[in-house]
C-alpha cells in the first residue's frame, strides 16, 4: 500500500471514529476484504489482483456535478443540529448506476445519488438509492446476495428460495419503472440514524429525497427510443436551464419500528420533517472537488454533531468497506 493511501485511510478512519486495524473485521467470518470481493466478483486471490488492475468499483458508471443545500430555517424548532443553521452549504454530487460495469445500460431501473455537503466546520454525506427496500439485514445476507447474483439465474433462484429479504427486494425491483431523469426519481437512505431533538430526546429516522418536479417514469415505447446512455447528458443539459431540486426529509420511527434492519420498511404515514432542499445546478463543476469526486469516498457515517449512526450492521460496515475498495483502486 502506498504511504499516501495509507495516510488517507487512517485519516478517514479517525474522522469517522473507526479504528484502522480493527474496523476491517465485522464478524468472525467476514472481513471488509471479503465483502468487497463479493461486490466486485473477485472470490479468489487471482481474480482480486486482476480486479485491482482494472480498478473495479461498485457504481462504476456515474458522473459528478455540484450545487447547494438550503436548510429549512424551522428545523431548529425541532432538532438540535447546529450544522443546519447555515444558510447555504456547497454540495458535490455523484449520480450513478449500480454494479461494476462502467458501460451498463441506463435503461435499467436502478438510480443512485451520493452527496457531500461540506459546511464551515462539519460535513454530511449521503449514499442513496431509488429503492426503499434493501436486500440484506446483516453481513451474511449481504455476502450471500452479492455472491449469488453473480452466478446468474441459478444464483438468483437460490436467493428467491432461501433468503426472504432478497426475494422482497427482487419483487420490488421487478415492479420499478426506469425514471426519465435522475432528477425525476425519489431517493432513500435505507439505513437509520439517531437525531438529537431540542428537548433532549433521541429520535431515530431515515432520510428521503422527494423530487420537486415529481416522479416521471418512462413508458416501454419511450425507453426503446432512447440510447443506452442518456441519463448523464439529460441531467447536465437540464441544469443549464433549471436546477434539479429535491426536498430532503427525515422520516421518524415509532417505538415499534425496527431501526437496525434496513430491510424493514416503515409505514409512509410516519411523521416526517423537512430538513431543506438540495439544488443541483452545476455551479462548481469546474472546481477540483467536483472534477475529482470520482476518486474519493462518500461516507454516510461522516456526520455533524447531533446525528449519530444507528446500530445497523450494514450501515456500520460501509466505511471500512469503502476504504478497502478505495485502496484497491490506487
Amino acid at each position: 500500500m502506498h504511504s499516501s493511501v495509507l495516510s488517507f485511510a487512517i485519516k478517514t478512519c479517525l474522522i469517522t471514529g473507526f479504528s484502522f486495524f480493527s474496523s476491517f473485521v465485522f464478524a468472525a467470518d467476514k472481513t471488509s476484504a471479503e465483502l468487497v470481493d463479493a461486490v466486485n466478483g473477485t472470490p479468489d486471490l487471482t481474480s482480486r489482483e486482476a480486479g485491482k488492475k482494472v480498478q473495479l468499483r461498485n457504481h462504476a458508471k456515474g458522473f459528478c456535478t455540484s450545487g447547494a443545500f438550503n436548510p429549512n430555517p424551522k428545523l431548529q424548532d425541532t432538532l438540535a443540529i447546529a450544522f443546519f443553521k447555515q444558510t447555504e452549504i456547497p454540495i458535490t454530487a455523484r449520480f450513478s448506476l449500480g454494479g461494476t460495469n462502467p458501460h451498463a445500460s441506463d435503461k435499467d431501473a436502478g438510480r443512485f445519488m451520493s452527496l457531500k455537503i461540506d459546511g464551515d466546520k462539519e460535513s454530511l454525506n449521503f449514499v442513496t438509492t431509488n429503492s426503499p427496500v434493501f436486500f440484506a439485514s446483516n453481513l451474511e445476507e449481504f455476502f450471500n446476495f452479492q455472491t449469488k447474483v453473480k452466478q446468474g439465474a441459478e444464483g438468483k433462484q437460490w436467493l428467491m428460495e432461501n433468503q426472504p429479504t432478497a426475494k422482497a427486494f427482487f419483487d420490488f425491483i421487478n415492479s420499478l419503472q426506469p425514471s426519465a431523469s435522475f432528477a425525476n426519481s425519489r431517493y432513500f437512505g435505507v439505513n437509520s440514524f439517531l437525531f438529537s431533538a431540542n428537548n433532549g430526546d433521541i429520535k431515530p429516522g431515515r432520510w428521503s429525497f422527494e423530487p420537486v418536479d415529481g416522479v416521471i417514469n418512462l413508458s416501454q415505447a419511450q425507453l426503446e427510443a432512447l440510447p443506452s446512455d442518456f441519463l448523464k447528458q439529460e441531467l447536465l443539459t437540464r441544469i443549464q436551464q433549471k436546477p434539479a431540486t429535491w426536498d430532503l426529509y427525515i422520516n421518524f420511527a415509532e417505538p415499534s419500528d425496527e431501526i437496525n434492519d434496513p430491510t424493514v420498511l416503515w409505514p409512509e404515514s410516519r411523521d416526517r420533517l423537512l430538513v431543506g432542499q438540495v439544488v443541483i445546478d452545476g455551479r462548481s463543476d469546474s472546481e477540483t472537488a467536483t472534477m475529482q469526486c470520482d476518486k474519493g469516498i462518500f461516507n454516510p457515517v461522516l456526520l455533524p454533531q447531533g446525528i449519530k449512526p444507528s446500530a445497523d450492521p450494514i450501515l456500520n460496515a460501509r466505511t471500512p468497506a469503502y476504504i478497502e475498495s478505495f485502496i484497491r483502486r490506487q
